[in-house]
């Protein structure tokens, strides 16, 4: 494509590729390539960040499922004495037969609590390993736009590209 050296190589998220030469940088990414000059880049930021609101939901979600998990077996339980108590009364009133029924429904209910509270639990530990491991952004700025691009973790080539590319703009201004 260019008889440039390559002064670096990086691929970031979303399968975009970017490729510094000495005077431009190549973005590339699926079905788009863009040409920046560096004389128009303007600055470089480098950043690893933790989404907060991915902590938050986590928290809440495993706040939901511990409590629907001690609630399942005491309300199941309730339930089904209620019913064996209404039963135990003799009488096949049709009052007592609406009471069965309903209890027994709740103490059905009751025992789907277990299964939820575990799936809540489930995605609650996702979203808490995925706030951990966080992202690396790098950001390059231009006198009217900038284009941020992301790698999941923290990527130390990805911290490495951008201060070569900052070493080629102080060597520009400078």
């Amino acid at each position: 494509m260019s008889a440039d050296p390559i002064i670096a190589d990086c691929e970031a998220a979303g399968g975009t590729h970017l490729t510094l030469y000495a005077n431009r940088m190549e973005l590339h990414g699926g079905d788009a390539m863009e040409i920046v000059p560096l004389a128009h880049l303007a600055s470089v930021r480098v950043a690893f960040e933790r989404d907060p609101r991915k902590l938050h939901w986590a928290l809440g979600l495993l706040a939901t499922a511990l409590v629907l998990a001690s609630i399942s077996s005491p309300l199941r339980n309730w339930m089904a004495d209620l019913a064996a108590k209404v039963s135990a009364g003799g009488g096949r009133e049709s009052l007592d037969s609406v009471l069965i029924a309903g209890f027994t429904a709740f103490g059905n209910l009751a025992r789907l609590l277990s299964p939820l509270a575990a799936f809540l639990a489930a995605v609650g530990v996702a979203l808490l390993v995925v706030f951990w491991l966080g992202r690396t952004s790098l950001t390059l700025a231009f006198a009217a736009t900038e284009r941020s691009c992301s790698v999941r973790g923290r990527d130390s080539r990805l911290v490495e590209f951008a201060e070569l590319v900052g070493e080629q703009l102080s060597a520009r201004k400078g």
